[in-house]
């Protein structure tokens, strides 16, 4: 899940306009050989909880007359990411980030073809203040971002070719015995 986070993460970037190496993983510290402009992706504890619905019935590879494959969702996974936006210019941050949020997609498929929904749940500004002269600008927005995915198991079921119904009935009338 987290690999698809980022991919996410770094093509909605690459979107907004950052080259592809100015999105990183959160760095340990802060410091003069980072980018000016950036974008850095921190992990939560992703969350599970265990389910058990039907996702998809396809038609089994190699036995498309005879088997369905059916895959059940075992966990629905929830993975809270933050994605802090760092820079140097305001103007440029505010334009940044709504053009960010705007190329994130709403839902997209994992490399096993389930569904991982894309929701931005809050932003916090940082490195804003009041002083009159500031020596290094540093300001920031940090975006709030839930990936849910899930896990999935897969049965085959074989399908039912032929059914050979056999009546059992009695006549109607014939219910009582006669002596």
């Amino acid at each position: 899940m987290r690999s698809i986070a980022t991919d996410i993460i770094t093509a909605a970037a690459v979107a907004a306009g950052l080259p592809e190496t100015n999105v990183m993983i959160e760095p340990e510290k802060d410091g003069v050989t980072l980018p000016k402009r950036r974008v850095e992706i921190s992990y939560l504890a992703e969350q599970y909880r265990r389910t058990g619905r039907p996702v998809r019935k396809t038609p089994t590879p190699g036995k498309e007359t005879t088997h369905r494959t059916l895959a059940r969702e075992k966990h629905a996974v929830r993975l809270p990411v933050r994605a802090a936006i760092r820079a140097d210019d305001e103007a440029w941050l505010k334009e940044f980030s709504r053009c960010f949020v705007a190329a994130l997609p709403k839902r997209m498929a994992d490399e096993h073809g389930n569904t991982v929904t894309v929701a931005v749940e809050k932003a916090e500004y940082g490195g804003f203040t009041k002083k009159a002269v500031e020596v290094f600008k540093k300001r920031s927005k940090t975006f709030h971002i839930t990936f849910t995915g899930m896990t999935t198991i897969e049965n085959e079921i074989p399908l039912i070719k032929s059914v050979d119904i056999i009546p059992s009935y009695r006549e109607a009338g014939n219910e009582q015995e006669h002596d």
